[in-house]
């Protein structure tokens, strides 16, 4: 907190009083000021009395001085009510014309104010509004240089990092909170802030709740061992006593994390000497306690130490409804569910839940408040969360599906607070962080669904589990989606979607530069500057088109009926959803649908690890192993569901390390070769709900294709380390050469298929083929990438998939014929991070990729059938089928035969017929001078 207003003192004086009152103010103020840290009545005592002094001599000056005083003495001293009833007087002050006139520097006050008008905000966990203040404080004050900042304004800019960064963690946006926390650090480093030390060790201590936040203990707790040594050094100083307890308090919490239960109390004790009468932290300590002694499962002493919290807190808050009684009551919920009382500890959720909202007093179980009413969505979904969990646990213990009713209720409570928070992250690092933390809530929602299907047979479950494994499936995709067709169909003006794209370019643009040179601290203040522009740019025009707010943020998913009026009479859906034990599927076809729990255990998950290697590698694969163990898991994941499935034509939503599984290529035999292809044509998706978005848009482009085949020859030496083992492309011209025989187009070669060409051209095609090397990124996917050739020695020859993000690809087919194209990082809720995602999100709507390292000549075989089918209006799945089974079929050496030849390519997204509108024209123009001579004959007749 910024409590350092000498300057206030300096600067106001005592001036212009006869001699008797001055001495009697000083008198008063100096021993109020003695009680700053000890005694809040007296305080109050001497205060008023130099208050009222004041007033009687009109000295405006003084008098805000000794506000500012007591606004610091009671944030000191936690007594909020009384901290807003001064920070109101000093607002209404600043706002009398009156009275601002007679302010020697208004600018100075009105900084102070707003300083402690976002600490008042922030203690009362209004963290909007404490975000507000602040971004205007931060406003206010870089308008000046850091260079030439004075020094008081310099520690106030740094206190408002800190504040903001603090915001950020605690809405569980972490990646924000640490850009903050670095430009505090670094704030300090280029120049003099007051009480650095201290000021620094709180920044630590706050940075330390970041790292827990992403599981980095160990990081944690060297931060917060530093404090508390700098701390514990100067513990006879009273204004470090809030800092000494915050930082024992914190680190008692990171052990318990670690499961160090020892360690937890010892801390938390060696904090007790430093304890004040009715101290704030005390209260703290003691839920910190009640959290302890529940883990070690000591359950009475556990309750003394929650409710012990509960009445103070309640006393504290005037037994007013605020969140942290909430949190105390959902507390004490969790240690009843422990000792299997489920109804009690329902109760105290529900007493929880009340208390998030002033309109919501409902104890029925199946009422939930509304999301937007409530004081904090995050604690709201938090505790919809716990109380979910006892009502799966009620259900298993005493068998009575009422528990799962309710249940399944209460998920849609969950769904609906998320759908509403969403928005309001605005990185795609904070909002998959989000998506992360409720994974396993879904995992919940549909294993009780399924239950109840079970246990009922009423099969709108199914459609219930249906609804929640949409839900879960790739959420940020879907959101990119929605906004390409928010900006395309609420008639956005072209210059603020064309400045919306210059924003996303430069953000792109200044976030691979640090990603290539490391921390670098001007890059990150001109990224941090940019992303805060472009975040407000979006806000206003939300603001002032909410009909494309509206649709950038629908949350519709598609419901399981409309999937059956989507597919037609011989296709088949199977969505896939994994648990740690267990994986859900669920069919559908145009008539019926059903649900299965098949068992996922370790051994399953392994085979298709070892099955993926077989194909993938044919050398280090023998026939006998890799039809043995793609059989298993035909059987495990695909036979049961296939039985009830009356088509030749399956869509398949994988999910988890489902992703790294060429359908087509499993064996239906462990003892000869005969792959689902033969049986089925398949391809796959992302969700159904994107499924549904790929048939929707405007599609005015002619279909015409754009293939690149880039040259790679000898490695220059200024190119990326990455690029060494790019050896050159012996087929990859002939292939794009043989595919244009099929479609009109531009064939791109050698030198001129460059990154420049594709940004400037891409648009304009319907077809985009891309004939060339690819490298994944397993640790950071946005940095997978294409290769393309280079342009006049430059170094700028990838395409990383974060380019994407900047890119409008609104192309009925890309084909990334490459290396590992469709492989990379498996992210709960999303699927695969790889380069076809890339595609997606920039608007592809279907999209041919690899799971491996592909062979070039066969690649180029394949490639020409497939794009001959697709010429003679197939769709697209089965253009692809009928190149592969061709191939088998024509392939004499069994070795050549094998899986990794063929079945690494895999197609997704909207199977419609491309046609080839080459032809379609040429028969046009044939028609139009028959057609001219048959009018002309009937007019003359």
């Amino acid at each position: 907190m910024y409590k350092n207003i000498i300057w206030l003192i300096c600067l106001f004086g005592f001036i212009g009083f006869s001699q008797s009152k001055e001495e009697q103010l000083s008198t008063y103020f100096q021993k109020g000021s003695s009680f700053l840290y000890s005694d809040k009545d007296s305080l109050n005592y001497y205060f008023d009395k130099s208050i009222k002094l004041c007033k009687e001599l009109s000295d405006v000056n003084s008098e805000i001085m000794i506000l500012f005083y007591r606004v610091g003495a009671y944030g000191y001293h936690y007594d909020l009510e009384l901290l807003k009833q001064n920070l109101d007087k000093i607002d209404a002050m600043i706002n009398d014309n009156r009275v601002s006139g007679l302010i020697n520097d208004v600018e100075a006050v009105t900084k102070n104010y707003l300083v402690q008008k976002g600490n008042y905000n922030f203690k009362v966990k209004n963290y909007t509004g404490a975000k507000e203040v602040f971004l205007q404080l931060e406003d206010i004050l870089s308008s000046v240089s850091t260079d030439s900042m004075a020094v008081d304004d310099r520690t106030l800019l740094f206190s408002t990092y800190n504040y903001l960064a603090s915001i950020s963690e605690l809405t569980n946006k972490n990646d924000l909170a640490k850009e903050y926390f670095y430009k505090s650090f670094r704030l300090e480093k280029e120049g003099e802030i007051q009480h650095a030390n201290l000021r620094i060790q709180g920044t630590k201590t706050r940075l330390a709740r970041v790292y827990e936040n992403e599981k980095s203990f160990v990081k944690a707790n060297e931060l917060l061992h530093d404090a508390l040594a700098f701390y514990s050094s100067g513990s006879d100083n009273p204004k470090i006593k809030n800092n000494l307890l915050s930082v024992h308090q914190r680190l008692s919490k990171n052990y318990l994390l670690q499961d160090s239960i020892q360690n937890a109390i010892r801390i938390l004790k060696e904090g007790e000497q430093y304890y004040a009468k009715n101290d704030a932290f005390a209260r703290s300590a003691d839920l910190l306690y009640g959290d302890i002694y529940l883990s070690d499962k000591q359950f009475i002493k556990a309750e003394e130490y929650y409710q012990s919290y509960l009445s103070g807190t309640k006393l504290y808050r005037n037994d007013q409804k605020h969140q942290d009684i909430a949190e105390a009551l959902a507390r004490i919920g969790k240690l009843y569910t422990k000792q299997k009382d489920f109804d009690k500890s329902l109760g105290y959720y529900q007493q929880a839940l009340m208390q998030l909202s002033v309109k919501f007093n409902n104890d029925d179980f199946n009422e939930n408040p509304n999301p937007k009413e409530v004081s904090s969505k995050l604690e709201l979904i938090k505790i919809l969360k716990q109380k979910l969990e006892v009502l799966h646990q009620a259900f298993i213990s005493k068998n009575d599906v009422k528990y799962l009713r309710s249940a399944i209720i209460n998920s849609y409570g969950i769904i609906e607070t998320l759908d509403v928070l969403k928005p309001e992250f605005e990185s795609k690092v904070d909002k998959q962080f989000l998506i992360t933390e409720m994974y396993p809530a879904f995992h919940s929602m549909v294993e009780i669904a399924y239950v109840l299907y079970d246990q009922t047979k009423d099969r709108k479950y199914i459609e219930d589990a249906f609804h929640f494994m949409e839900k879960s499936k790739s959420t940020l995709l879907l959101e990119a989606a929605r906004n390409a067709q928010a900006s395309l169909f609420e008639g956005i003006p072209e210059n603020i979607l064309s400045t919306e794209q210059q924003y996303r370019a430069n953000i792109i643009h200044l976030e691979k530069k640090l990603f290539s040179k490391g921390r670098n601290n001007k890059i990150s203040d001109s990224l941090f500057k940019v992303k805060n522009e472009y975040y407000g740019f979006i806000e206003n025009i939300e603001q002032e088109y909410p009909r494309y707010h509206d649709l950038k943020y629908d949350t519709q998913v598609v419901e399981l009926i409309d999937v059956q009026n989507l597919l037609d009479s011989d296709t088949g859906l199977i969505s896939y959803f994994s648990t740690d034990t267990d994986v859900f599927a669920i069919t559908i076809q145009k008539n019926s649908f059903e649900f299965y729990k098949l068992p996922f255990g370790h051994k399953i998950k392994n085979e298709i690890l070892s099955f993926y290697s077989d194909v993938s590698n044919v050398k280090s694969s023998k026939p006998e192993e890799f039809l043995k163990t793609g059989n298993s898991v035909y059987k495990n994941i695909l036979e049961k569901p296939l039985q009830y499935l009356h088509t030749k034509t399956l869509i398949i939503l994988r999910d988890d390390i489902l992703n790294y599984v060429p359908f087509e290529a499993l064996p239906k035999n462990s003892d000869q070769p005969s792959y689902l292809i033969q049986d089925y044509q398949i391809s796959y998706a992302e969700s159904a709900t994107l499924l549904q978005e790929y048939q929707k848009g405007p599609d005015s482009k002619r279909y015409n294709l754009l293939a690149f085949a880039p040259s790679f020859g000898e490695v220059n030496s200024n190119v990326q380390e990455e690029r060494s083992d790019f050896g050159p492309l012996l087929y990859n011209m002939e292939e794009v050469k043989n595919i244009a025989n099929y479609f009109k187009g531009e064939v791109i070669l050698g030198d001129k298929a460059s990154i420049e060409f594709f940004s400037n051209n891409s648009q304009q095609y319907n077809i985009l083929h891309f004939a060339t090397h690819a490298a994944t990124n397993d640790e950071n996917p946005d940095y997978s990438y294409l290769a393309f050739s280079e342009k006049d020695n430059s170094t700028h020859n990838l395409l990383y998939v974060k380019d994407l993000y900047a890119h409008r690809v609104d192309a009925d087919l890309v084909t990334l014929s490459a290396c590992e194209t469709g492989l990379g990082k498996l992210q709960r809720g999303e699927g695969m991070l790889s380069l076809a995602r890339g595609f997606n999100y920039a608007g592809a709507k279907s999209l041919v990729t690899t799971l491996w390292k592909v062979n070039d000549q066969t690649t180029a075989e394949l490639m020409n059938d497939f794009y001959k089918n697709l010429s003679d209006n197939m769709p697209k799945d089965k253009a692809l089928r009928e190149a592969k089974l061709k191939y088998l079929a024509s392939t004499d050496d069994d070795m050549m035969k094998h899986p990794y030849y063929w079945s690494a390519f895999m197609i997704s997204g909207n199977m419609t017929p491309i046609g080839n509108q080459t032809s379609q024209l040429w028969w046009l123009l044939m028609l139009v001078p028959i057609a001219i001579i048959l009018i002309r004959k009937l007019r003359n007749s």
